[in-house]
């Protein structure tokens, strides 16, 4: 019997605040005046997370839980009901969060996606090689393809890389991480 994923905003290492819709620009902004480092570029944000009529779903500040220092944002946007899929992008300071804050902060956002709608896989489109950050929840995520030189950031063209997180995957590994942190036990 499968069991009902719950849509976790808090775990031990960061809590999700619901914040006013923003395009991928005005997030980096936002990110920048908070101090954060370790940042993609604005142009990375601007190609990569939600456009001004692209569908923001779900948006978050990510904070430290003892303090309330933002650490980052997790969007979901580009809600796709028939195509059962939508795009998630977080960004996430380890100096502010450390691994495990941001390895909390992928993992909750996957987890609120497949808890609040009925998809079937979250989407990330970066600019780097992998998602180590969701190494942690144990859940297998697919490389899905490549889109060479996609991303002008400065003067230079990046590929951007789109990797997919499956329900039944998330479901078998990556929702009783999610409860495990949540609950304040060491995932």
């Amino acid at each position: 019997m499968q069991e009902i994923v719950f849509p976790h905003i808090v775990t031990r290492a960061v809590r999700f605040a619901s914040t006013a819709e923003r395009s991928g620009e005005a997030v980096h902004d936002e990110l920048s005046r908070h101090g954060l480092g370790g940042l993609p570029s604005r142009d990375v944000f601007a190609s990569l997370w939600p456009k001004e009529f692209e569908g923001v779903a779900a948006q978050f500040l990510v904070e430290e839980p003892g303090s309330g220092r933002v650490g980052g944002y997790a969007s979901l946007h580009s809600l796709n009901p028939l195509g059962r899929y939508v795009k998630c992008s977080v960004a996430a300071d380890p100096e502010v969060l450390g691994s495990e804050g941001v390895a909390h902060a992928h993992a909750l956002a996957v987890n609120y996606a497949f808890a609040m709608w009925n998809i079937r896989k979250v989407y990330f489109w970066v600019v780097d090689s992998g998602l180590p950050a969701l190494r942690a929840s144990g859940v297998e995520v697919h490389r899905e393809g490549t889109l060479s030189e996609y991303v002008l950031d400065g003067e230079r063209l990046r590929s951007a890389r789109i990797f997919a997180v499956y329900r039944e995957a998330w479901d078998a590994d990556g929702a009783g991480y999610v409860r495990d942190a949540a609950a304040g036990r060491a995932a």
